[in-house]
């Protein structure tokens, strides 16, 4: 593409990038909703600063009290497509939220609403439910209006807020206790500001109790819907919904709660205002609907209406709406967001990005000035697109510069669904030559189309003669060769050893360097009548020392004692591997020769062969070919079978413990452990795996439904289970640890909705009579062989654990380790603290990781938060002198003392619970903690904890644990397994909580320990995937939320090809995709034995209880005697 004004720049990089991954800076040119509730780290101030300083400036009218006297508190941001409307909203919300100066409510007008008012309600509560800050994840806005109110009301004695919280009152006691208290705040004096709706006070009082059960009710009630009787009876202290304007009360007595605790504006805008024209009436459904803002802005002082729409439809329904209507919305002056940018707003947007990504992906650009690398001419071109424009024009330009001019164009108009190109799926092949590119007279969306019609008219069958499919397999492996233009050489060679032994020898070569002869056999003679004894028989003669493939299109027979056993055990240990080429890659290889030999003097052929490579997904081709090495250096390990033809066909696998820390040993460097070494796609693959060692994860999703199993090394390199709710990940998860469990690898579950305690649920063991003779069996089995022990923080009536700021036995660890358990300590009790980026913030968490270390070096036990506390008031000696330089005069120390006592006292059941202590080999069953013939599985219910800071900064504590664990007890096999269910809270993408780098140290440490970690969540678009190359096995379930399937194709599709637009939305429930290593295999997984359901709260707290006396007996899970 060229450029006017002359051609663009090829700039250096300070490390190599792959041609998409810079180009990733410009992805997600459209805000969409779920973007609104968190910062935008390219924000650009300078785009549409008018309207910004306008809204601005109407805050800081309303905040400073002068609401009353202004009533031009309605703002209309008006613009064409493309402007930036819903992404000046999302940077107002984080702007004012930052300040504490609002509580942003936001709706899009697309449904089709009947009643406004009810509408807004319910979009506005929405809104305060998600997270008020929008730069971590911590309380919901609605969280922090309650909090607020009780501590802030100065009424509420502490005695009366600990009963309100954690008393065991009945619903008529809760009821009048609630009274008594809202009673209270509303008479108080600081509360006399404005008249609060004393329904709303005490719906928000509810809201303490964290009780679920509570908080759906108070969420009905506060939507304005009426209770049911039943309902009523858990919040009979509400006074019914009645009164066609309830909707406008309950929004106005949250504006005026806003204004009473906060002193914050309530700002409410509508988006999308434009597709109100897909309805008949849009002019009379506009007009409803600004009606009721206004109606919203008479009631609310401190109301700030914004509408957001595009500026042809306000033209086209501003003369058809009242005039008094039109006075309202343009009293303050609408505000034209104009949607071209000027050559310095590009600049601004562009270096903004770039920096950005540099700084997140540790790769940036070797000019500090972004136009040094686009030149000048760059930015005047895109003066005048839209800032969508510019981002979509700034990727394509970005690719072709970041290219090298070996590289091929992929066509823009390509996006193949499932394998876009193995190049990215497995590892980029870039830099190889590459011919001449045609303009081809078809386009890639045609020949797409031409092939998908082809693929599903075939009726191709796989051919009985087995010469015949050896001309398939070759014809295949040469179409395979230029779906990668130069980048593999490939020659095969028939051999002439008879005709029921089909064989031909394969020379491979990439451009990389890794070379490969193999010689290859085909054997689908049938076990019964010896016919495939005697294939055997000919291949042992006729393998002369090479490295070998058998190839057979049915299973291959189970390991037995008799001869034919025997035969393939002498194929095996002569180099010899079993490959099987299933009847559906046989018909795919037919269909896709034919297709080719229709359309091979199409112009666009090529082009299309290489875009989609529709042979180069297929298990069989990936491993002769060894595709898994493509693009990728090769592998030290691998280098080896170059010089050494027989270890080519087994890769690392094969090697020792020894023999791989060797591979990594060399300069004088210490060698990395040894189950840190690169894997195989054998091993991956699991192609050595037998019933007792693998683990069975479910089967292929194809007509033959092969079983898809894990080998336990992959599981040392950690999994993810991602899906939406009732996609079945978290069956997946728990069918892998029970069998992992059977195989006595103990499990440690951390559950935050008290599903997974369903396992010490007697109940739910003996649930479902009328199943399956077998599989009850299964889960008799399953019920001897395991120690289930379920732990409630925070819950001393259950099985508390106590709370401890460093590990156990912290100074046994070197020093760098104390240093880094310390600074994380020092991290997550500054997250509770609330210490942030100030210079005094910044040297008060430097204090705190000193003490900590201080103190780690000291202790030889728990060390607690009085601990602390005790060794800052004393300013022991070595603490003094290194805090000197930060805090000469104490102040810092004495200010510590304070909040952190504070702190104490505010979370007295968590830092003060008692209970067992927190040491991982308890967790586990480890030495004097096993029970003889028993595998322990521990699950943590963080429910007791309280809000998610609580939960949070506990969840630290535990993952420093086993970070020491990891140190003090390296293992190169699985030893154990972690669950993380709903793991987006601890690692989120655009928040960095207490847990997220005490978690990211652990999945790349935890593999020298044998420690696999398994992340679930259900909200996969708020993951964070930056650690996701510490992941090996991704399960990748049902998702249709849109920022989900955008961020799973950024993390997944330039290295898997998997479309998640296509593939993922349409799974049904147990439906997965397995990403492995670029690998996707579609699968059906295996049900759990336990079904996980929610188990009630005071039974968690009961079936904790009776694990306690877990040393005097086992919980009784089928014997009821």
């Amino acid at each position: 593409m060229g450029v006017e004004g002359g051609p663009l720049k090829k700039a250096s990089f300070a490390s190599p990038l792959a041609p998409d991954k810079l180009s990733e800076a410009f992805e997600h040119s459209i805000t969409w909703e779920d973007d609104l509730w968190r910062a935008d780290p390219v924000d650009v101030p300078e785009i549409h600063a008018k309207a910004r300083q306008k809204f601005n400036d109407l805050l800081t009218t309303i905040t400073s009290g002068r609401g009353y006297h202004t009533p031009e508190r309605i703002l209309l941001f008006h613009g064409q497509s493309g402007a930036g409307k819903t992404h000046l909203l999302r940077a107002l919300r984080t702007d004012s939220h930052r300040t504490g100066q609002s509580y942003f409510g936001y709706a899009q007008m697309t449904p089709d609403v009947q009643n406004y008012a009810d509408f807004y309600l319910r979009r506005l509560v929405h809104s305060l439910e998600k997270p008020y800050d929008p730069d971590r994840f911590g309380e919901s806005a609605l969280s922090r209006l309650t909090n607020r109110m009780v501590l802030d009301s100065e009424v509420i004695s502490s005695a009366d807020l600990d009963k309100l919280r954690d008393a065991t009152l009945d619903d008529k006691q809760l009821a009048r206790l609630i009274l008594r208290l809202a009673d209270q705040i509303v008479a108080c004096d600081k509360f006399q500001t404005r008249e609060l709706d004393i329904n709303i006070v005490r719906a928000l009082l509810y809201l303490q109790r964290r009780d679920p059960r509570i908080d759906q009710r108070v969420r009905q009630y506060l939507n304005g819907r009426q209770l049911t009787a039943i309902a009523h009876e858990a919040v009979s202290a509400l006074d019914p919904n009645d009164g066609e304007d309830r909707a406008f009360e309950i929004i106005a007595a949250l504006g005026a709660l806003v204004w009473t605790v906060d002193r914050a504006a309530l700002v409410f805008c509508i988006d999308q205002v434009e597709d109100l024209r897909f309805f008949d009436n849009a002019e009379d459904r506009f007009q409803r609907a600004v009606r009721d803002l206004i109606q919203i802005a008479n009631r609310s002082t401190n109301a700030i209406i914004i509408i957001s729409c595009l500026e042809d439809f306000y033209g086209q329904v501003r003369s058809l709406v009242a005039q008094s209507y039109i006075d309202r919305i343009e009293k303050s002056g609408p505000v034209l967001l104009r949607e071209s940018r000027t050559p310095e707003e590009a600049r601004l947007i562009i270096s903004k990005r770039l920096a950005h990504h540099s700084e997140t992906n540790g790769a940036g650009l070797s000019f500090p000035d972004a136009s040094q690398f686009f030149g000048p001419q760059f930015f005047e071109e895109f003066g005048g697109l839209s800032t969508r424009r510019l981002l979509e024009h700034a990727q394509s330009r970005l690719r072709e510069a970041t290219s090298t001019e070996d590289d091929e164009r992929e066509s823009e108009e390509e996006r193949p669904s499932f394998i876009s190109t193995l190049a990215q799926a497995l590892g980029a092949a870039v830099g190889f030559g590459a011919a001449e590119e045609e303009t081809p007279t078809i386009s890639a969306v045609q020949f797409r189309e031409m092939w998908e019609r082809f693929a599903n008219e075939s009726e191709a069958e796989m051919p009985a003669d087995d010469q015949e499919l050896v001309d398939i397999l070759s014809a295949a492996l040469m179409l395979a060769r230029d779906e990668w233009g130069k980048a593999i050489e490939v020659t095969v060679k028939r051999l002439e050893l008879g005709d029921d032994l089909p064989a031909f020898d394969l020379t491979v070569r990439h451009r990389t360097g890794f070379a490969n002869d193999v010689r290859v056999f085909l054997c689908n003679r049938p076990t019964q009548g010896g016919g495939l004894k005697r294939q055997l028989d000919k291949v042992l003669t006729a393998m002369q020392g090479k490295p070998c493939f058998m190839l057979r299109a049915s299973d291959f027979p189970p390991n037995k004692k008799n001869q034919t056993a025997q035969a393939f055990r002498k194929f095996r240990d002569g180099g010899g591997r079993q490959l099987l080429v299933p009847i559906p890659e046989w018909e795919r290889m037919m269909t896709v020769r034919e297709f080719t030999a229709h359309h091979r003097s199409d112009p666009g052929m090529t082009q299309w062969l290489e875009g989609t490579k529709p042979l180069s997904s297929l298990i069989s081709i990936i491993h002769l070919l060894r595709l898994d090495l493509l693009g990728r250096p090769v592998p030290r390990l691998v280098a080896k079978e170059m010089n050494d033809p027989q270890s080519s066909l087994d890769g690392f696998d094969t090697l020792s413990a020894e023999q791989a820390r060797a591979a990594h040993s060399g300069n004088g460097e210490l060698g990395l452990p040894a189950n840190d070494d690169d894997l195989p796609m054998s091993v991956i693959l699991d192609e050595h795996g037998s019933y007792g060692a693998s683990i069975l994860a479910g089967g292929e999703k194809n007509s033959r439904g092969r079983p898809v199993t894990l080998n336990k090394s992959v599981l040392k390199r950690h999994a993810a289970f991602l899906g939406g709710s009732g996609s079945g990940k978290t069956t997946l998860a728990l069918s892998l640890i029970e069998q992992l469990l059977l195989r006595g690898i103990p499990a440690v579950l951390i559950d935050r909705k008290g599903d997974l305690a369903s396992y010490a649920n007697p109940e739910v063991w003996r649930a479902n009579d009328n199943e399956a003779s077998e599989r009850r069996a299964e889960r008799e089995k399953l019920a001897d062989a395991i120690d289930v022990a379920v732990y409630t923080p925070g819950r001393a009536s259950g099985r508390p654990i106590s709370i401890t700021l460093l590990p156990n036995g912290i100074n046994e660890l070197p020093e760098h380790e104390q240093q880094l358990l310390a600074n994380l300590s020092a991290a997550a009790l500054g997250e509770m603290l609330h210490l942030k980026n100030s210079a005094t913030h910044q040297k008060q968490s430097g204090v705190l990781a000193v003490a900590l270390r201080v103190l780690g070096s000291l202790s030889t036990s728990e060390v607690t938060l009085a601990d602390l506390i005790r060794l800052l008031e004393d300013e022991h000696p070595e603490l003094t002198d290194q805090t000197q330089r930060m805090d000469p005069s104490g102040k810092l120390r004495r200010d510590l003392v304070a909040q952190l006592d504070s702190l104490r006292l505010r979370n007295a059941a968590l830092f003060e619970g008692g209970g067992e202590s927190l040491r991982m080999e308890s967790l586990l069953g480890l030495g004097r903690y096993q029970r003889p013939n028993r595998t322990r599985l521990s699950v943590i219910y963080t429910g007791f904890l309280g809000d998610n800071e609580n939960i949070l900064f506990w969840v630290s504590q535990f993952l420093s644990e086993a970070l020491r664990f990891c140190q003090r007890n390296p293992n190169d096999e699985l030893q154990a397994v972690v669950m993380f269910d709903e793991a987006d809270l601890y690692i989120p993408a655009n928040s960095k909580p207490a847990t997220a780098e005490p978690l990211q140290s652990l999945l790349k440490r935890a593999r020298s320990a044998g420690l696999g970690m398994m992340l679930a969540t259900q909200s996969p678009g708020d993951l964070d995937y930056k650690s996701r190359d510490q992941i090996t096995s991704w399960f990748i379930g049902r998702v249709r939320e849109d920022t989900a399937l955008r961020k799973l194709k950024a993390a997944f599709q330039s290295e898997s090809g998997l479309d998640s637009a296509t593939a993922l939305p349409g799974q049904t429930v147990g439906e997965f995709h397995l990403v492995q290593e670029g690998l996707v295999r579609p699968m059906k997984a295996q049900r759990s034995l336990i079904a996980a359901e929610q188990v009630p709260f005071d039974r968690i707290e009961q079936l904790a209880a009776e694990t306690r006396g877990i040393d005097e007996r086992q919980l009784r899970l089928f014997d009821l005697r």
